[in-house]
């Protein structure tokens, strides 16, 4: 007993040494201006994505169809930020918030597989949850303002309510299953709108609970994911 014991703390102090080293490894990488993937740095993309912003900044509506934007993806992620981060005045300070929310990302990442892995040690899971940082997609993506991240965060947040609907659907109350209808719609939603990659994702979601609802959730599911499809919608007829 007391070998397992003295083993399972040996294991902990390992895997908090590596927790440890990826998260200096992560805040280093930002101090140092790293690139790794290639779609960052002052003269690359996030170039791009500072004059965007500036555009969204001057007026969102009368640029919504501004022959100057240069993203591939829908200008949600710059309307955000052009309503409410109040760092968007100078471009570090960008940088810095959004960083801080790509934070969020191994946060929520954490939640989730203590969802499906709650037996599992937490050194275990956050050490896992923690590797997400040694990425060079997702670490250049926070150094440089890029996007992708926003989409991460959001996938997340559509699996929790997710889980919930679906582990808890017989002991949920009728007030909590439309709440969580409205979330999981709404985050999915908001998945495919920072990266249209994600489409799969409000897909498989609403198919997924559409086996499980009653007749009347149906069609309150189907009504919110029609709402939230509206500003898409209109881009793509303006468009």
């Amino acid at each position: 007993m007391k070998l397992e014991t003295k083993n399972e703390n040996n294991a902990d102090l390992v895997f908090r040494t590596i927790f440890i080293f990826i998260i200096g490894y992560f805040f280093y990488g930002y101090i140092t201006d790293e690139n790794a993937a290639g779609a960052g740095g002052y003269n690359g993309d996030f170039n791009l994505i500072w004059k965007n912003l500036s555009l969204y900044k001057n007026g969102i509506f009368e640029n919504l169809n501004n022959p100057e934007y240069t993203d591939s993806r829908f200008p949600f992620s710059y309307i955000l930020h052009s309503i409410f981060n109040p760092y968007t005045d100078n471009k570090e300070s960008f940088r810095h918030s959004v960083f801080i929310l790509s934070c969020l990302v191994p946060i929520l990442f954490y939640l989730c597989l203590k969802q499906v892995a709650n037996e599992t040690s937490n050194d275990k899971i956050i050490l896992i949850s923690s590797l997400v940082l040694l990425s060079p997609y997702f670490r250049t993506s926070a150094y440089w303002g890029l996007g992708e991240n926003y989409s991460f965060i959001f996938l997340s947040l559509s699996f929790l309510a997710f889980y919930k609907i679906k582990v808890n659907y017989e002991i949920n109350s009728k007030k909590k299953k439309n709440l969580l209808l409205i979330s999981v719609s709404f985050f999915s939603s908001l998945c495919f709108y920072f990266d249209q990659k994600l489409i799969i994702i409000p897909l498989m979601i609403y198919l997924s609970l559409f086996l499980i609802l009653s007749k009347y959730e149906k069609i309150l599911f189907t009504i919110y994911y029609f709402i939230f499809s509206l500003p898409c919608l209109y881009l793509v007829t303006i468009w």
